[in-house]
């Protein structure tokens, strides 16, 4: 009897140590203990408890797993249960098994918040089930962070659009959907946005592509999911392979893309362009897609930009010519079928020839004559634009070596070459090693060109200028930051573009705008000169605007170097039109 009394006692003061270690706990830790009857129903509600639950020690009762959702539930298992957030914890519960750290949704004062609960069953010693305890903890901050992560890991952070990873995914999930309704997939390039970029910042860049985003949400549909795959390349993909639907989709985008943008103060105009590929009639897997959709879109801004361009397989034939071209190109350089024509430069006050614009072409074997309209992107894409130029410049030095002193020769200049490195070091000794002055080269480098490369450029043209050599702007009045462009760089030549000359005639808009480039020039210092001069009316209104020079076929086309030499010999054009040749 003594030793019962004595084992009561102990067991009393445990308990009791017990009940001190549990309030403590429930006191001082973040987390809080619960307790429900063998019905689920909630008892011994906690201040913890209460505080986290956002309600009154006695508003808390009833079943746990109803009072957590929000509204009256039972622990009895529901047919209807997809996607329930309880389910899991209620199918524990019913089979009387322990669990650890079952996170679950609940509804607290109007808030959803994320609790992580950890219970076992508990029986007398009869075996007799009594409920269940446990601990709760509120882990919404934790489960926020890991939503933000992965919804960080599926989308793009400048946009919020999804990006490559999330639309890939999402259109395989429409290649493979039992559905058969097919997908269009349409890739997006923004036109102009680099000379944007490159003009204004990249911080206002970055704001422009977050409004075409916000655009392009603007415009699609329910279903429809939008990407940024990376820089200013955009895709679409509509769970419908229907031809109407896609190209109306790309006709709002194109038109809401395309209106001005204005930040501070700043109005920015860009569009752009379109290539949509249909599934399952222009490819069945997601590399066929956007091999097609890029040949499309590579046809829209061939196009002119500024449209969209269904797949079809001539676009197919198109890109095996192109590689054959690619391939043929190496053999070109080799066998020596790359030549050059010259084209005339008058004086216009004189009618005297002034300087020659060399002009590459291809004497393909089987092809024929191919421009370099037709291969000089070509000879880019391979890495060989500068062998190219190199050529052209060997040609043209050791021409000029021939020609009266007064005659420069002007050469083009590839955008891609001009970014490299080594240029000024492998055209310098081209020159060198001819033998003629540095100023008899001219180098013409187009606005569009100069706006779309890197800070190397700039460092390249005041190389060459400190050479000797000249340069030129050409196609001058077709860019997008013209007077910032002449101040920045350091050019002898301005260059105005055929297309406001075709039109001099017949344009009354053309003529004033053409006079205004001829007084910029000049007021700026420049040599003036007008391409695409084709009649004797474009060289009058030209004379009247006091332009300096011109170019073009009223004066002689491109020809090849004999024909320039018996040119200055016999002092006229292969056209017939009479032209005395300046020899000082």
């Amino acid at each position: 009897m003594a030793e019962r009394a004595v084992n009561t006692i102990r067991l009393a003061q445990t308990n009791e140590t017990i009940r001190i270690l549990l309030r403590d706990f429930e006191e001082n830790a973040s987390d809080w203990l619960w307790e429900t009857g063998p019905a689920g129903e909630i008892k011994h509600v906690s201040a913890r408890f209460a505080e986290v639950a956002r309600q009154p020690v006695d508003a808390i009762r009833g079943d746990l797993l109803g009072f957590m959702s929000g509204q009256d539930r039972t622990l009895r298992v529901s047919r209807d249960s997809a996607g329930d957030p309880f389910e899991p914890l209620r199918r524990r519960m019913q089979a009387r098994k322990a669990f650890r750290d079952m996170v679950v949704p609940v509804n607290t004062a109007g808030e959803r918040r994320w609790w992580s609960m950890t219970g076992k069953p508990v029986e007398d010693l009869n075996g007799n089930f009594l409920g269940y305890r446990g601990v709760g903890s509120d882990v919404t901050a934790m489960h926020r962070s890991r939503e933000r992560i992965a919804y960080l890991a599926r989308h793009d952070t400048l946009t919020d659009l999804a990006n490559r990873t999330e639309f890939n995914a999402a259109l395989s999930r429409l290649l493979t959907e039992e559905t058969k309704l097919g997908a269009a997939l349409l890739c997006l390039d923004l036109d102009q946005f680099k000379a944007v970029n490159d003009s204004y910042g990249h911080a206002l860049g970055d704001s422009v592509l977050r409004a075409v985003a916000h655009r392009i949400r603007g415009v699609i549909r329910e279903g429809d999911v939008a990407a940024r795959l990376g820089g200013d390349e955009f895709s679409i993909v509509l769970p419908s392979d229907d031809e109407f639907e896609a190209t109306a989709v790309a006709e709002r985008v194109i038109d809401r893309v395309s209106r001005p943008y204005k930040f501070e103060g700043v109005t920015v105009e860009i569009g752009v362009s379109i290539g949509i590929a249909l599934a399952p009639r222009d490819g069945r897997t997601t590399e066929e897609l956007y091999r097609n959709a890029d040949l499309a879109l590579y046809r829209a801004k061939d196009s002119g930009r500024g449209t969209w361009r269904l797949f079809d397989r001539t676009m197919d034939r198109h890109l095996e010519d192109r590689r054959g071209l690619q391939r043929d190109i190496k053999r070109a350089l080799r066998d020596g079928q790359l030549f050059v024509e010259y084209q005339p430069v008058i004086a216009l006050a004189t009618r005297r020839i002034v300087g020659l614009e060399a002009l590459v072409r291809w004497d393909h074997p089987e092809r024929g004559i191919i421009s370099p309209g037709d291969f000089i992107d070509i000879a880019e894409r391979v890495g060989l634009v500068g062998a190219v130029t190199a050529y052209v410049l060997a040609e043209s030095v050791s021409f000029a070596a021939t020609l009266p002193p007064g005659i420069a020769i002007a050469v083009n200049l590839s955008p891609l070459h001009l970014r490299d490195a080594w240029l000024v070091d492998q055209l310098s000794a081209i020159i060198e090693a001819g033998g003629i002055g540095a100023g008899r080269i001219e180098f013409e480098v187009t606005e569009s060109a100069v706006l779309e490369t890197e800070g190397r450029t700039l460092d390249n043209l005041h190389r060459l200028r400190a050479l000797g050599c000249r340069i030129a702007i050409d196609d001058f009045g077709t860019g997008y930051s013209s007077l910032a462009t002449l101040r920045r760089f350091p050019f002898d030549r301005l260059k105005i573009d055929r297309s406001f000359i075709s039109n001099l005639e017949r344009s009354d808009s053309d003529a004033p705008i053409v006079k205004a480039m001829i007084d910029l020039g000049q007021t700026l210092g420049l040599r003036v000169t007008a391409e695409g001069v084709e009649t004797e009316h474009h060289a009058a209104i030209l004379a009247i605007y006091q332009c300096d020079d011109c170019q073009g076929f009223l004066f002689s086309p491109p020809v090849r170097r004999e024909q320039i030499v018996e040119l200055f010999a016999t002092g006229h054009t292969v056209t017939g039109m009479a032209v005395a040749c300046d020899r000082r």
